[in-house]
This record gives structure tokens, C-alpha cells and sequence, in this order.
């Protein structure tokens, strides 16, 4: 196996490292203790300073053939290679580099992020879908980065327990966690966390209990939460958000409410197309100044619509086609609808507006 050159190979003891120049920091598992190359010889450095090493190993435990490396994780240091059982991230590191495991598709068990780390990089863990159990981003973690087509744990699905996003995550970026099958229970965005980016989460299938939404969040990105099939209960955007984007929550489970703020000023095509679980009636606010296209086609357990806006923001094609709206209430003082039943709105047919509002 190839070596960083950061750090030598792990060694039993101290004496059995190599000759280097000075400057190199090591690790001797023996003593479970922090080594750096000074004046020609190895000397015990103190471990609480300068961190533990990230290890990574090919025969199913931390011994035997093993690579290290103190400090921060680069770039595709591990990149596709597929011989590697595990990784132990050291407290020396604080940021895990783009593509730094990609596809390490060998890796088993847990994984378990120090609270060290403060970032962690695009693609980062893609792929990586033989790791298991909870997966948590502990506080110390800002930024959980994503590119198009490549998020930080994205494929993921042997996760198979809760997922924790720590208090001090702002952005949670593109692909961050799609297709994490495995992932369950409840979802909490933290409030510290503002842009939930495109395809955050679509495919996260295992989520089977509520989705809570920070309310520091002012976009949720396109395809978000798409086909978050077995999320449950009420979905509350919070005041916060300004922006949802296109199938955002498409063909989602949610089986009570769904509540949009004042705050929100643009809702995506498609943005709830195919949450048949969602009923009741559905508020519509003065803020929002567009709809898309089949923005709530298939929502067949809502029945009506309290509208506060004016007819052309909401009857865009196919935006209630399929649902189950009966009734729009709308503002008696607004002059571009007109009361009535039997209407087509949206796509739906034999509506009744009402103007009480």
C-alpha cells in the first residue's frame, strides 16, 4: 500500500519507524502516543496539542496494514481505493478534503467524525455504502459541501440509524445525503443551518418519523426532500424561508398538514406534487408572488384553498390538476377572481370561489 508522505507507515513501537527527516509526526500504537522526527531521532510530542492521527486499514482491524496521516485529510487521498476495511478520523484533523474516500467501498462498521472537524468535503464519503449504524456531524461541523452529481455522503445507503446534524452547520450542500436509504426516524435541520441545497436529501426513503426545519433555513433547494417516502406528520416551513424550490417535496409522506409563511415569495413547479398524505386545507399567503407548473397536482387529501393571492399567480397549468380541492376562498376585494362554482382552476374542474376573505 502506498503511504502519505505526511507521515510514516504505524509502527509498534517508536523504534521500529524510519529514518526521515525531521519534522515528520507519527504515531506509536504501542504506547497510543503522538511521535515527530527532531534532530535525527523520534520524540514523544504531546497528543492533546497536536491531535491524533487518521488511520486507515486494509485487514478488518486498526493493526497489521495500516496508512496514517496527521493533520487534515486531503483531496482524493483515498480515493476508489477499495482494498480499505476502515478509517479511524484523528482529533488532528479539521477538515476532510473532496473525494477523500470516494467509493472506499470496502469500508464496514461505524463511522465516527471527531469533534475536530469543521469540514467536511464534496463527495467526501461517496459511495461509501458498506459503512453502518447512526451517523452523526458533530457541533464542531460548519459546512457539509456538495457539487452537482457528487455529495459529501451521498450514496451512503448501509447507514442504518438516525442521523444527527450538529448545532453549528450552516449549509448543508448539494447531494449532501441523497440516497441514504438506510437513514431512520426523524429529521431535525438545526437552526443554525440556512441553504439546504438541491438534492439534499431526495431518496432518503428510511426517514420514518417528522421533519422539523430550522428556522434560520431561507431556501431549500430543488429536489431537496424528493421521495422522503416515509416522513410523517405535519410540514412546517418555517418564517424564514423565502424560496422553495422545484419537486422540493415531491412525492414525499407526509400525512397531516402543510404550512406556508408569509415569508415565502416563491414556490417551485412540482414543488408538492404527488404528498397525498397531506390534508386539510391549504393558506396560501399575499407574500407568494409565483407558482409553478403542477406545483400541487396528485395532493388528493386537500380540499380547500384559503387564497391570498390573485388568480394568475395560482391557476398556472396543472397547479391543483389531481388534487382534491373542491373550494378557493379568496379576498372579497380582489377583483381578478369571481365567485362562483363550476370553475377550472389549475387544471381541476368544478371548483367553487368563495370571496370572504
Amino acid at each position: 500500500m502506498s503511504h502519505s508522505p505526511k507521515a510514516p507507515p504505524l509502527a509498534t513501537t517508536t523504534a521500529d519507524l524510519p529514518e526521515v527527516e525531521d519534522g515528520v509526526l507519527a504515531y506509536d500504537t504501542t504506547q497510543g502516543k503522538p511521535v515527530a522526527r527532531v534532530a535525527g531521532a523520534w520524540s514523544e510530542i504531546a497528543g492533546e496539542v497536536f491531535g491524533t492521527p487518521t488511520v486507515v486499514y486494509d485487514d478488518g482491524t486498526a493493526v497489521g496494514d495500516t496508512d496514517q496521516i496527521q493533520g487534515d485529510i486531503p483531496e482524493d487521498w483515498k480515493y476508489l481505493d477499495t482494498s480499505l476495511k476502515g478509517v479511524v478520523i484523528g482529533t488532528s484533523c479539521t477538515s476532510i478534503g473532496d473525494s477523500a474516500f470516494t467509493n472506499c467501498t470496502g469500508f464496514t462498521g461505524s463511522l465516527v467524525i471527531p469533534n475536530s472537524v469543521t469540514s467536511i468535503g464534496a463527495s467526501a464519503f461517496y459511495g461509501c455504502a458498506g459503512l453502518t449504524g447512526d451517523l452523526v456531524i458533530p457541533d464542531s461541523v460548519t459546512t457539509i459541501k456538495g457539487v452537482l452529481g457528487t455529495g459529501a455522503f451521498q450514496f451512503c445507503s448501509g447507514f442504518t440509524g438516525s442521523l444527527t446534524i450538529g448545532n453549528s452547520v450552516t449549509i448543508i450542500g448539494i447531494n449532501a445525503f441523497r440516497d441514504c436509504t438506510g437513514l431512520t426516524g426523524s429529521l431535525v435541520i438545526p437552526d443554525s443551518v440556512t441553504s439546504i441545497g438541491d438534492y439534499a436529501f431526495e431518496g432518503c426513503s428510511g426517514f420514518n418519523g417528522t421533519l422539523t426545519i430550522g428556522n434560520s433555513v431561507t431556501t431549500i433547494g430543488n429536489y431537496a426532500f424528493r421521495s422522503c417516502t416515509s416522513l410523517t406528520g405535519d410540514l412546517v416551513i418555517p418564517d424564514s424561508v423565502t424560496s422553495i424550490g422545484s419537486n422540493a417535496f415531491r412525492d414525499t409522506g407526509f400525512t397531516g398538514t402543510l404550512t406556508i409563511p408569509d415569508s415565502v415569495t416563491s414556490i417551485g413547479g412540482r414543488a408538492f406534487q404527488d404528498c397525498s398524505g397531506l390534508t386539510g386545507s391549504l393558506v396560501i399567503p399575499n407574500s407568494v408572488t409565483s407558482i409553478g407548473i403542477v406545483a400541487f397536482n396528485g395532493c388528493s387529501s386537500l380540499t380547500n384553498v384559503d387564497c391570498y393571492v390573485e388568480k394568475s399567480v395560482l391557476d398556472v397549468t396543472s397547479s391543483l390538476l389531481s388534487s382534491g380541492v373542491t373550494t378557493i376562498h379568496v379576498r372579497s376585494t380582489d377583483s381578478t377572481w369571481t365567485a362562483g362554482a363550476g370553475q377550472t382552476i389549475g387544471g381541476k374542474t368544478g371548483i367553487e370561489v368563495i370571496k370572504d376573505l
